[in-house]
């Protein structure tokens, strides 16, 4: 039997599994801008992104330097699979004092960022066949989360245009099966900017009361509140033995860099996240958790506050310039760092939008499409960049639509 020629053998690949079709997504796809515009940049070329919901905040010294110490002492051999005691009693004492929990150690699983403690918040409730319940618009890589462990993705409608209650029950009970284990919420909202209500987190309890499902609660965005209280799902006692919290530092500290994030779960639950994150990655760095453990002190708290308050005003600022465009439309956002904009009124998709900007205008902002099949007329926008940055985008986003 005559042997394949090398060319042709070096091009033949064994098959994959069903996991990579699982995770190919539009949300996946909706990052093709943000990746050029930033290879554009690393070239040194004029443009101008909107993309990403990373502040141009510094992380505060202080961290930075106990990094420093840590590593200049040693702190660099392996760390507690589930997080160092330190980080993990700063975590929850920091959850303590946002909510008045009685939050413990034991209750906290450190992982390398939200994304990675929602992948094993995820893969730990819901199985091969399983179904978790999310919210349209949702975050670009919730349904790739979902899927890559064999669940199956259910979206539920909201009303984006509320200004009050965005879930009703009928919706949420329609959507629900004999496979359904967990419903997953992000509020504040990436990227729709709503932050679910009293009203709104009373419907998800009471039916995840009565059909004995999980709570998955992205909470990255909590502290970039602006205009209200924000409420947590937490707040409810009957949710305290279903609700797993997912935070990071990422947001909140100015540390997106640094891949820093937790799970909260109830008593008894962290033995299946302690092993996630033995199989996932086998402890995160442990001069970083040391650096993490200050960010959460009383101090941290403060220059959360500062951070939110510029966040605030760059929203006004933002919000502001895009009333002053004709043909686009958008809901003021009341948390998280983006305006979600419709763009129908220009006779563009979303998606044809965005690439049209970018080509023409060199600046760059993340289709509709990245959150959602019903989102696709739509255009999201980040206001976590400088004021000069936010200006410049303006200015070229102005011009485009006068152009049109």
């Amino acid at each position: 039997m005559n042997a394949l020629p090398q060319q042709l053998t070096a091009r033949i690949l064994p098959p994959f599994s069903s996991h990579t079709a699982a995770i190919a997504s539009e949300g996946a796809a909706g990052w093709a801008i943000a990746d050029a515009a930033a290879e554009a940049r690393s070239r040194g070329e004029d443009v101008v992104s909107l993309c990403l919901g990373d502040t141009s905040f510094d992380t505060p010294d202080r961290i930075v330097r106990e990094a420093i110490e840590s590593l200049r002492t040693g702190r660099t051999h392996y760390a507690p699979v589930p997080g160092t005691p330190e980080l993990r009693t700063a975590i929850a004492a920091a959850q303590t004092r946002f909510d008045g929990g009685d939050w413990s150690a034991d209750q906290v699983t450190v992982f390398g960022g939200a994304q990675n403690a929602l992948f094993a918040a995820v893969m730990a409730v819901a199985g091969v066949g399983d179904e978790v319940l999310f919210f349209e618009p949702w975050y670009a890589t919730y349904e790739a989360t979902i899927r890559a462990g064999g669940a199956t993705a259910r979206p539920v409608g909201i009303t984006l245009d509320s200004p009050t209650v965005k879930i009703t029950e009928a919706a949420l009970v329609s959507a629900i099966t004999g496979r359904t284990r967990a419903i997953l919420l992000n509020s504040p909202n990436n990227p729709g900017g709503y932050i679910l209500d009293r009203r709104d987190l009373e419907t998800v309890v009471r039916v995840a009361t009565q059909h004995n499902l999980w709570i998955i609660s992205d909470e990255v965005y909590r502290s970039a509140v602006f205009d209200e209280v924000y409420t947590s799902v937490t707040a409810f006692p009957e949710a305290a033995n279903r609700t797993i919290v997912v935070n990071s530092l990422s947001k909140s500290h100015a540390m997106t860099g640094w891949r820093v994030g937790w799970t909260l779960s109830p008593p008894g639950a962290s033995e299946h996240f302690q092993n996630m994150a033995q199989c996932m990655l086998f402890g995160s760095p442990t001069f970083i958790q040391d650096a993490a453990a200050v960010a959460l002190d009383a101090v941290g708290d403060q220059e959360v506050i500062r951070f939110t308050e510029q966040l605030h005003r760059r929203r006004d600022m933002m919000c502001e310039a895009l009333s002053a465009i004709q043909r686009i439309s958008f809901i003021r956002p009341r948390g998280g760092m983006f305006c979600f904009a419709d763009v129908s009124m220009t006779g563009h998709s979303g998606a044809d939008f965005a690439g049209k900007l970018y080509r023409e205008e060199r600046l760059a902002v993340v289709p509709g499409t990245a959150f959602g099949p019903n989102m696709g007329n739509y255009i999201r926008i980040s206001f976590s960049a400088s004021d000069e940055v936010i200006h410049e985008g303006m200015r070229r986003l102005r011009r485009f639509c006068a152009n049109l």
